[in-house]
């Protein structure tokens, strides 16, 4: 069985790491303006934005799991990542039809 400091330690410092360069730069985006939140466009790149990290965020445990042995929350997760990914592109094609 592999151990935690093997699995799971550097799927933390990755995503803690990772995670605040990305904060640090969304907080950057946001506070000069870059980001509009009341533009339907730079709403969606948020969306999409957000999306990216968390989508390959679970993509690394589902795999992870995977590997453990640990089926049950693998598929559990998977199917969450559907529904992510189904629920974006909803949202990007109700975006680009309000646009038209």
């Amino acid at each position: 069985m592999v151990d935690f400091s093997r699995a799971w330690l550097p799927y933390i410092y990755l995503y803690l790491v990772g995670g605040g360069i990305f904060s640090i730069g969304m907080y950057i985006i946001i506070k000069s303006n870059s980001l509009n939140r009341d533009r339907v466009y730079h709403r969606l790149w948020l969306h999409i934005l957000l999306f990216g990290i968390f989508y390959y965020m679970g993509i690394h445990s589902l795999f992870t799991f995977a590997a453990l042995g640990k089926q049950f929350l693998a598929i559990g997760l998977g199917l969450v990542l559907i529904i992510m990914s189904v629920h974006l592109v909803f949202t990007i094609l109700k975006t680009s039809t309000k646009k038209q």
